[in-house]
């Protein structure tokens, strides 16, 4: 769905084998995730498998799948000299991610952690399409990648402080600090956007599509703010809540209509 919808903004849909490509990305980035979050695959092993693939020995069956699937990409996408490339620095975010887990991580390396583990894992899929790049759209999607992620990392916040991982969105000591900062990185999107050098219906229809992902994220915050002016302000004290606390249901209608008022205040402003 995101590479479909990206590929909206060359006034087109997906071509059969950037379909392919995309679908096999979207099984290889969380895998690549999975990898770092469990300590699978070591440092120099992960570098090896995404830097020189075929020469790469898998031990378990994701390895395998990892492996086939970048070796099928890079014999297949336009520029693999530039897929190669990103994958590298999706696993070098990935590498930093690791100080997630410790306990001396400060909420600015957090924050940027996010922003560049989101922003390079999406412009993975510019790379998919056979068009030719573009430094100002890829820096537009890199932007997005990072607001992106840490509206995934809202979500999560439980699951996350479950196992161990210390997120911009779980350390957040006070979400309207968080709520203004995120609201401004997707004006930032928008306006980027629109800069962009493609047709203002296809952009327009670009931007609306990812700005309503980002919506939902907005709902989430006011809903965790309201619950940490309930319990006294602070850190949410993670550990003493039942998941159903933390968790925003997007399926109320009310939450329905709150994602389109922000979506279409975010979209005018």
């Amino acid at each position: 769905m995101t590479c479909a919808s990206y590929a909206k903004i060359y006034n087109r849909a997906l071509t059969e084998k950037e379909s392919v490509y995309a679908v096999l990305a979207g099984i290889l980035i969380p895998l690549l995730d999975d990898f770092t979050d469990e300590k699978t695959l070591s440092n120099a092993d992960l570098d090896q498998l995404t830097t020189f693939p075929a020469d790469y020995r898998p031990q378990t069956l994701e390895e395998a799948i990892v492996k086939t699937i970048i070796c099928y990409l890079l014999e297949n996408v336009k520029k693999p000299e530039d897929c190669i490339n990103l994958l590298r620095q999706i696993i070098q975010a990935q590498h930093w991610s690791q100080r997630q887990t410790d306990a001396d991580v400060s909420r600015e390396e957090l924050l940027n952690i996010s922003l560049e583990k989101g922003g390079h894992s999406l412009v993975l899929f510019h790379f998919l399409l056979d068009e030719e790049p573009n430094r100002q759209t890829i820096d537009t999607l890199y932007l997005m990648g990072g607001i992106l992620q840490i509206c995934n990392d809202i979500f999560d916040l439980y699951k996350d402080y479950q196992e161990g991982i210390a997120t911009y969105a779980n350390t957040c000591d006070d979400f309207n600090v968080l709520i203004a900062f995120y609201t401004n990185k997707c004006r930032q999107f928008v306006k980027e956007a629109r800069k962009l050098p493609y047709s203002s219906n296809n952009i327009e229809f670009f931007i609306t599509f990812f700005v309503i992902v980002m919506a939902r994220g907005a709902v989430a915050l006011r809903r965790l703010r309201k619950l940490q002016i309930q319990l006294g302000g602070g850190v949410l004290p993670i550990s003493q809540l039942d998941r159903k606390q933390l968790i925003c249901d997007m399926e109320k209608p009310m939450n329905f209509l709150k994602t389109a008022w922000f979506t279409y205040n975010i979209l005018l402003k």
